[in-house]
């Protein structure tokens, strides 16, 4: 999600069913991760990161009522309003939509991964385990400024000693 964020796209539908594990026979300590489901996607304007585009609200309003937990609390809460106030427009001008939102939805589902399936282990250390239970924290953190970004998250758990690798080959090479 770090590299669909670089290229100013955001997923905005993040949940278990539109994540993909792949587990290669041939390599037992590798795990291939995809997203699909992108329907919901919208496009960061560049000259300006805070504006996107937006599917319908019709769409976007039904996500919300299948992904709940897995949405981030600035969008449930104004969502969650049954008034006027829980327009698309509305979120458009206070920019509530943002890729922390992202990376809200990947810190709960990967939380649930990790703490749900006892084969999916990837770190082996102590302290490799209690860097990404830190980097989980961060992306769930329910303040949106607060929240540590995908990127920083990619950098903590790419750094030596620990160097956990994600496969060139889950990466669109074009965005």
């Amino acid at each position: 999600m770090d590299r669909v964020h670089k290229g100013y796209l955001q997923h905005n539908d993040i949940s278990p069913g539109n994540v993909l594990l792949h587990f290669p026979e041939d390599k037992v300590s590798e795990v291939y991760i995809g997203v699909c489901d992108w329907g919901l996607a919208s496009r960061v304007c560049e000259t300006t990161p805070s504006r996107y585009s937006y599917p319908s609200d019709e769409a976007r309003t039904a996500a919300f009522k299948e992904r709940g937990s897995f949405v981030a609390p600035e969008l449930w809460y104004t969502y969650g309003k049954p008034n006027s106030e829980t327009s698309l427009e509305t979120l458009r001008k206070r920019h509530l939509y943002t890729q922390a939102a992202d990376a809200y939805s990947v810190g709960v589902v990967a939380n649930m991964i990790w703490k749900d399936e006892d084969d999916f282990d990837l770190f082996k250390d102590t302290a490799g385990k209690a860097r990404f239970a830190v980097a989980l924290k961060e992306l769930t953190n329910p303040d949106p400024k607060s929240r540590s970004t995908l990127r920083l998250v990619h950098a903590t758990l790419t750094a030596p000693p620990y160097n956990f690798q994600i496969p060139e080959c889950c990466y669109r090479k074009h965005i």
